[in-house]
């Protein structure tokens, strides 16, 4: 029996420091924060201003261990985002997830892989892991999953897309949603492919082009 209760109390013991621990997270949460977040730094409510997150490729070697998390608003202001752009190559980065944005993102550069974000984004770029929302880039969109809608200049790349893709060329390993563009591409579709050239391994939906090919036949106009 006296185990019983020392039990009881240390379990209560323990619940007890860990509600502390988490009140003080949250009562540590910054208001305002400048990127790169410092590694410290766990939760922003509020506004996030500078550079952007992705320190590797801006400062220093960032420590990915922690999740860090933001709501609210972040503008970027980097003047080298043309350059990133230009220089960065998503598949030799690790598909690794360390900051979540929650609000309204507005860069002149954009978000790099390990970057996802719940909300609306509009940028020059963005190769984010997760996008959950409405996304709109000057150039080029390289996410592994979105849901959402997605509007890009240039492309659309993603490894699972469910929602709507716009783009001059749109691309995805798995579709569940509408591509609309000049080039539009899936290895698993399901859905409508509106452009000129419409490509799809396997797609289970319509296509609407001046030449449509799927894994069934190959049509101009229209293709199911």
């Amino acid at each position: 029996m006296k185990i019983r209760i020392l039990l009881i109390m240390s379990l209560l013991i323990i619940n007890f420091i860990k509600a502390q621990d988490d009140t003080l997270k949250i009562q540590n949460a910054k208001l305002i924060a400048l990127t790169p977040l410092n590694k410290k730094t766990d939760k922003v409510n509020g506004l996030t201003f500078g550079l952007g997150f992705d320190s590797k490729y801006i400062v220093k070697k960032q420590d990915t261990e922690l999740l860090q998390k933001v709501n609210g608003l972040n503008i970027e202001v980097n003047p080298l985002g043309i350059l990133f752009w230009m220089l960065y190559d998503p598949e030799k980065d690790q598909d690794t997830e360390f900051i979540k944005i929650n609000g309204l993102n507005i860069s002149a550069a954009g978000y790099l892989k390990g970057i996802s974000h719940n909300g609306l984004t509009l940028s020059l770029y963005n190769y984010g892991h997760t996008m959950n929302g409405i996304s709109g880039t000057f150039f080029t969109t390289y996410i592994e999953t979105g849901n959402g809608f997605f509007v890009s200049t240039l492309g659309v790349h993603s490894k699972k897309l469910n929602g709507v893709s716009i783009s001059i060329f749109n691309n995805a390993e798995i579709m569940r949603g509408i591509q609309i563009g000049g080039y539009n591409s899936n290895k698993d579709g399901k859905g409508m492919q509106i452009g000129l050239i419409n490509k799809s391994e396997k797609l289970k939906g319509l296509q609407i082009g001046l030449w449509n090919k799927n894994g069934k036949r190959s049509l101009p106009i229209i293709n199911f």
